[in-house]
């Protein structure tokens, strides 16, 4: 009897046949016809060739042809859409964006993960491509709002790399009312520029009520709103406190008093601090941390939806927490004057700030204090102590910030970058309504924990590295040397030398590009910018180091409650120290995806929590349309200036026809527009006072004008002739670079 072809085997088969040097391009039947199978393991061929364009390693051409996906120029890259039908495909393996003219998506939505062929490169490096396969579709459904067209309706989606407007039949539309964001299913027709069709899902309300932007974003990317019934109930299965078993069989660390520091608003407190002074000038530091593994066992209800997650999510009127408030707000949460389990790591440093020694242990703590950054800020700089700090703790808050200078001397001679950059906080009501903005500015207590928790991390993932035990590295590669070389040009258009070799780029050189912008006009743009063009951290089985901290070896261990990554290099800590081969051979089993699979949820949860903040931010100035405002130039394109308000750190753009009675051209090489007849220039860092023209919340757009053009007469321009120009030959700008900053 012949034995059957089991899945793998047939796409062993059908794998090996399409990246043979004698195959040309075939359909599926085709190859039937002519692969050497039985007639009966056809059906498993079919479905291997599913499989196979699944995961990427095989594409379909435009007529239905399989080939290799390493064949013809083949990208595979997540596909972003424009409103005008054009696209690009932005590279899974980092390389530059692909365009994809309209009418050659292949009837893919943005989201889409495909394979594109590259058909043109350009001198500059731009990339012109079609594409071939879809090899993963997003979900069919799209958030947007509803528009009342005759008792039917359209629905103009919200998210900018899938622009579809979904045409939704009167019976589809279950009760959405005009100006409501609603979910819709997508049932037919998918093209951009064609009439897509679909039913209303669910109505979430008017965009500007309290929190329904949050629940659009959150439904646009996919973030998981409640936890599952099986994990409430794995939660609520949990002990109502620690166990005092447990407790007595730990290691106590009371003295030196441990505390947390933590914003304002924070409800999770995963990590506490203490700093001893020993003698001759040296140091103690104590970084304990909550000890989640000891209640997650892996492959439990808590971390399947753990390991779902990858991670909270941030946003500015809740928190999608990736475990149930029993343990993120309660058993894990390192709460003042409450016994609670910690993994502590005990380091110790010389008077230089050199590391000394290091050890680990189950430990025990009750927290001394519940202290905020502006609290312990506020003490460190003016010796005033409040009432929230307790007198035994202000010595050693005084002490962990000699510490503190030591550290950051330490990392900054090695060469690591910091980029120092002020971040927005939104304001809300007691009902969640915004009721205004501040840019936060980092104090000496943010960068205190910063520099224990980066020493902590550190610390373990060396430990793990050194006895090759398994470990999720969090690793950061050098920029691209294309991004540095552009990077060193748009510094020079401020006059800064900034001298470096593109292809040994060091993380001292980014920071000495940093450090000569400070104090000028343009330090927040060149840092900004600086910033944007390094890679994205990522984490991996694998130890490549991190570019950015300067460290040979790094991982993060010290937020277990919000990473699940944490979470897995608690479990490899606890399983070395205490020779538990069993556990780290079960780790180690899948380490790789799981860094991707970490790595991806990361990104997705970090554009969710961008986009909210973006939404409030210029939902914040709506109905202020003809208010003055100071602002900086951060980008200059042909068709107008990109202006950040200094107050909100809003962006908008200034048209070039609002510059003035004057024919402005855009001079590349200074990054600047400039009129031909007045010779007045606009250019990148330049400060300008503008005016709210229109805020559009849908789209997220802001249009401005310069104060001194708000007012002024406009004298009329002559008639100009059209000048008409072949719908194929017209450019579409390049996608900007991506906004953010990067959680190391």
């Amino acid at each position: 009897m012949t034995r059957r072809l089991d899945r793998e085997a047939a796409a062993a088969a059908l794998l090996a046949y399409v990246q043979s040097e004698s195959y040309r391009p075939l359909s599926l039947r085709e190859i039937l016809r002519r692969i050497d199978v039985a007639r009966e393991d056809r059906p498993e061929i079919r479905r291997a060739a599913k499989d196979l364009l699944q995961d990427g390693r095989i594409a379909k051409t435009r007529d239905n042809r399989l080939i290799p996906s390493t064949s013809g120029g083949l990208v595979r890259g997540r596909l972003q859409m424009h409103r005008d039908g054009y696209g690009f495909v932005v590279p899974e393996d980092g390389s530059p964006d692909l365009f994809i003219p309209p009418k050659r998506t292949a009837g893919g939505m943005g989201g889409d993960v495909v394979a594109a062929r590259i058909v043109r490169e350009g001198p500059k490096g731009e990339r012109e491509g079609e594409v071939v396969s879809i090899l993963d579709r997003r979900s069919r459904r799209v958030v947007g709002l509803f528009r009342e067209r005759d008792r039917a309706g359209i629905v103009v989606s919200f998210d900018p790399t899938n622009p579809l407007d979904v045409h939704i039949p009167g019976a589809f539309r279950m009760g959405a009312k005009d100006g409501e964001a609603v979910t819709v299913e997508v049932l037919r027709g998918t093209s951009p520029w064609g009439r897509a069709e679909g039913k209303v899902l669910e109505v979430l309300g008017r965009p500007d009520a309290p929190g329904v932007d949050t629940e659009i974003v959150a439904r646009r990317h996919g973030l998981s709103m409640a936890f599952a019934d099986e994990t409430l109930e794995a939660s609520q299965a949990l002990p109502d406190a620690v166990p005092r078993e447990e407790s007595e069989r730990r290691e106590r660390f009371d003295d030196p008093a441990p505390v947390t520091i933590d914003g304002e608003t924070a409800r999770d407190f995963d990590d506490a601090i203490a700093v001893q002074e020993l003698h001759g000038g040296a140091f103690r530091l104590f970084v304990h941390i909550a000890d989640v593994a000891w209640f997650v066992a892996p492959g439990d209800p808590l971390d399947r939806e753990a390991r779902a997650r990858g991670t909270s999510v941030y946003f500015p009127d809740r928190v999608l927490p990736m475990f149930p408030e029993a343990l993120s707000n309660d058993l894990c949460s390192l709460r003042p004057l409450e016994d609670r389990l910690v993994q502590s790591a005990v380091l110790d440093f010389d008077p230089q700030g050199e590391p000394a020694g290091v050890r680990f242990a189950d430990g025990v703590i009750r927290s001394a204090a519940r202290l905020t950054y502006g609290q312990v800020g506020e003490f460190l700089d003016s010796g005033r102590r409040s009432a929230a700090i307790p007198a035994k703790v202000a010595p050693m808050l005084l002490a962990a910030d000699r510490l503190r200078v030591l550290l950051e001397a330490r990392r900054r001679a090695r060469g690591s970058v910091d980029f120092d950059l002020p971040e927005p906080k939104i304001l809300l009501d007691v009902e969640g309504a915004m009721t205004g903005i501040r840019i936060e500015e980092r104090n000496r207590a943010h960068r205190m924990i910063e520099e224990f928790m980066l020493a902590a991390n550190e610390a373990v993932a060396g430990l793990l590295e050194r006895h090759e035990a398994p470990c999720l590295y969090r690793v950061h590669e050098a920029p691209d040397p294309l991004k540095v070389d552009t990077l060193r040009e748009f510094a020079s258009g401020f006059g800064i030398d900034w001298k470096v070799d593109p292809e040994r780029v060091r993380p001292r050189d980014l920071q000495r590009l940093v450090d000569a912008a400070a104090g000028r006009p343009e330090e927040r743009l060149v840092a900004s910018v600086a910033l944007r063009s390094m890679k994205q951290a990522r984490y991996t089985a694998a130890n490549t180091g991190h570019f950015g901290l300067a460290a040979p070896v790094y991982a993060h261990f010290t937020s277990p409650i919000r990473r699940y990554p944490d979470l897995v290099v608690h479990r490899a800590l606890r399983a070395l120290r205490h020779r538990r081969r069993a556990a780290l051979a079960q780790l180690a089993a899948d380490l790789e995806k799981l860094g991707e699979d970490c790595s991806r949820l990361e990104r997705a949860a970090e554009a969710a929590e961008r986009e909210v903040l973006e939404w409030k931010k210029i939902a914040f100035l709506a109905g202020r349309e003809g208010e003055a405002f100071d602002g900086v130039v951060t980008g200059v394109a042909r068709f107008g200036l990109f202006v950040q308000l200094t107050e909100s750190l809003v962006d908008g753009l200034v048209r070039a026809e609002s510059l003035g009675d004057d024919r402005f051209e855009y001079v590349e090489s200074r990054q600047e527009l400039r009129g031909s007849r007045s010779g007045a220039a606009f250019r990148l860092g330049d400060p300008l006072r503008v005016v709210v023209a229109k805020v559009d919340t849908v789209l997220r757009r802001v249009d401005l004008v310069p104060e001194s053009q708000a007012t002024a007469p406009r004298a009329p321009r002559p008639p100009r002739a059209r000048k008409v120009v072949p719908a194929r030959a017209a450019r579409p700008p390049g996608k900007g670079p991506r906004k953010g900053r990067r959680r190391r």
